[in-house]
């Protein structure tokens, strides 16, 4: 698991780098769409991007920054079957593992999704462009590496508790012994307490080993 975290730390940088770089990446889209005559469809899909980049894509500044993008979402990938692998199929991390696999396929439709606070991918792009063009492949990057870190924390909070209710168990063992020994005591005197709250016998919720309550004064004998 320390391993993964350090894949998402990584991660992390080279997609604070490619944010940097968001508007190269955004006219090297334009450039390429314009080449592809598709300049009045959305950039929708990973495979779009890669099609571009193979045959559309004529200087090396659009061609590193397209390569950057598709190299991040390559290493999501990898990161994401990493994590599959350590999880089973009720995972609490599985819904996160699910999605993060939706989002990553490759000719899955990216033009719903939009990265919302506090990532600020979006904010960057003019109206026209989030609403029509690029909102949703600008917002994959984000979305998916939140999800892989939450899938994480998932993780690591079921472990935690797994090994703390392993820990909890020998204790519960070691005091069974002298707890059954103690309420076979109390048993036999007529007082267990059922439930902690009142003391308990085959007669019912009262201790009956007290004897009955007289009124004060001198007992007439006859």
């Amino acid at each position: 698991m320390n391993e993964l975290q350090d894949s998402l730390k990584s991660l992390e940088q080279s997609c604070r780098r490619f944010r940097q770089q968001q508007f190269t990446f955004i006219s090297a889209l334009e450039r390429t769409r314009e080449h592809a005559h598709k300049r009045t469809k959305p950039v929708s899909t990973l495979a779009q991007v890669q099609n571009y980049l193979e045959h559309h894509c004529h200087n090396t500044t659009d061609q590193g920054i397209l390569m950057l993008f598709l190299d991040i979402v390559r290493d999501l990938s990898h990161t994401l079957q990493r994590l599959e692998s350590m999880m089973t199929e009720d995972s609490p991390a599985s819904y996160c593992l699910e999605a993060c696999r939706t989002l990553l396929y490759h000719d899955n439709d990216l033009s719903h999704i939009r990265a919302k606070y506090p990532h600020d991918e979006v904010n960057h792009l003019s109206c026209n462009e989030a609403r029509n063009y690029y909102g949703g492949v600008v917002s994959l990057i984000p979305v998916v590496l939140d999800l892989l870190q939450q899938g994480v924390t998932s993780s690591q909070r079921a472990q935690r508790r797994l090994a703390a209710e392993q820990g909890a168990e020998p204790a519960r063992s070691s005091r069974a012994g002298p707890l059954s020994t103690t309420m076979a005591t109390q048993a036999g005197s007529g007082a267990v307490k059922k439930g902690g709250c009142f003391p308990y016998n085959e007669a019912g919720p009262w201790d009956t080993t007290k004897p009955a309550w007289r009124p004060p004064g001198p007992i007439n004998k006859h």
